[in-house]
This record gives C-alpha cells, structure tokens and sequence, in this order.
C-alpha cells in the first residue's frame, strides 16, 4: 500500500477553515510513523485538467487562486490511479477535495473533480471503473461528468436509501450497499472517494472508526474481481479523529 502525499498539499490558501491543512498533514504524519510509504507526485497538467472542464470553469479557478493547489490535487489522484494499474494499491491524501466538481461548475469547497480527471487519464488502460463514494454528501460532480458512461458506475451508498433519506440509515445497511456497488458491473479497476463526514462523531454522526475498516476490507475483496486493482482519493472529514478513520479505512483497504 503505497501513500500519496506531498508537504505541498498542506500549504495555506483561501478556503473554508474546516478545509485546513491539518486535514492532510496531520494523517500523513501519523502513516509514516506507521510505516507507510509516502510517494511525491507532481501536478496534473493543464491538458489532463481540460479533458473534463471547461476553459471558462479553469480560468475562474486561477482567478480565484487556487489553480495550484487543485491541479496539485489532481496530480495526486492521477498518481494513485496509475500506482493501481501497475498493481499497487494506493491511497492519495488530498485537498482541496474534488467530488463536488462538475464540467462547468463547483462547490462544497471543490474546484477540479480529480477523480475524473484520474479517471480519464489511465483509459485506456482501465476502461471500466467502479467509483464508490462514501464522503456524507452526494458526489453530483461525478456523478454529472460520468452520466451516459456505461464504463463508469458511481455508486454513493447512502443516496439509495429506500426513502432516500439519509437520517434513516444505520450502519449495516450502509457497509451493504458498498458490497452490492460490485454487482452486475465487472470493472478494470475500483476507484474510492473516501469522504470520511459520516463518522459517528462528524457531521454525518452514523459511522465507526471499526465501520471503515470493514468498508476498506469489503472493497479489497471486491476488487478481487479486477485483479486487485484499487485506489482511494481523500474527499470530506473535518473532525479531529480524521488521521484515525483514514488509518482504519487503509489497513482494511490494504
């Protein structure tokens, strides 16, 4: 299992506080005393970043000076993507987060969706993708870029509650519908947007630091299906516990 990071991600730029660069530097240092291998990356390039958004989406980023760390952040996802094409699982820590990032439009604290720019670049090598994200809100931007892809399934197992209505969830079905995100798809690779808000003591308030550590192992074994081929990006968690959920997410996702 390899650990994408580099002490760039935790510089300081106009962002929401909760999006701090504790988010990602306090957990990368707690993996490397644990032994993980961190790998540097660099940034995505203006060409990966314009196969899913547009010109005018990118140039307001840049106005609004965060172009850097969000090609930064894409570069990340990109270098996770192609650690698991070459068979080696990784996990990319990252900000600012991406899933709420469309062709055209962004918010929730997301400027470029680097999942799907991960996503594009490692086609064709990995042309069938299982994306499942488990960040507490519901990953539109993704979800709108893939929408006609029948060679990308996006699953967000709380969005498909019978009533959908997320309140009504408790943690078993939701550790069920991350099994069920495996079948009638056999993908090249499984993509995670590890949002970790729906932690008993976030803002979600449902799951357990043992309940990521069983969606990390459900999602190694259904990558089984691929090879193995498999690799989380960091999305949403904003409490202090985070470097704890993101380590029992991994050693179950190893």
């Amino acid at each position: 299992m390899k650990i994408v990071y580099s002490d760039k991600l935790a510089a300081r730029y106009p962002a929401n506080p909760v999006e701090s660069p504790d988010r990602v530097a306090i957990p990368a240092k707690l993996l490397r005393e644990c032994g993980y291998e961190l790998v540097d990356f660099r940034h995505a390039s203006i060409d990966d970043i314009s196969r899913i958004h547009g010109r005018e989406h990118i140039e307001l980023v840049k106005k609004m000076g965060l172009y850097e760390p969000a090609a930064l952040a894409a570069g990340g996802a990109i270098a996770a993507a192609e650690l698991a094409i070459a068979g080696q699982p990784a996990f990319a820590l990252l900000r600012p987060p991406g899933h709420h990032a469309s062709a055209n439009r962004a918010w929730g604290m997301c400027c470029f969706n680097s999942m799907a720019i991960a996503i594009k670049k490692i086609r064709p090598a990995a042309r069938r993708t299982l994306i499942i994200d488990i960040d507490l809100h519901y990953g539109d931007g993704t979800a709108s870029i893939f929408r006609g892809d029948s060679e990308v399934k996006v699953v967000n197992p709380w969005a498909v509650d019978e009533s959908f209505e997320y309140l009504n969830m408790d943690e078993s079905r939701y550790l069920r519908q991350v099994e069920d995100a495996f079948t009638g798809f056999q993908p090249d690779i499984v993509a995670v947007s590890a949002g970790f808000d729906t932690y008993l003591e976030d803002w979600g308030g449902l799951l357990r630091l043992e309940d990521y550590h069983k969606i990390g192992r459900s999602i190694r074994e259904g990558a089984e299906k691929c090879g193995g081929r498999r690799f989380a990006l960091l999305e949403g968690g904003y409490h202090t516990d985070l470097k704890w959920c993101i380590k029992s997410f991994i050693e179950g996702f190893q």
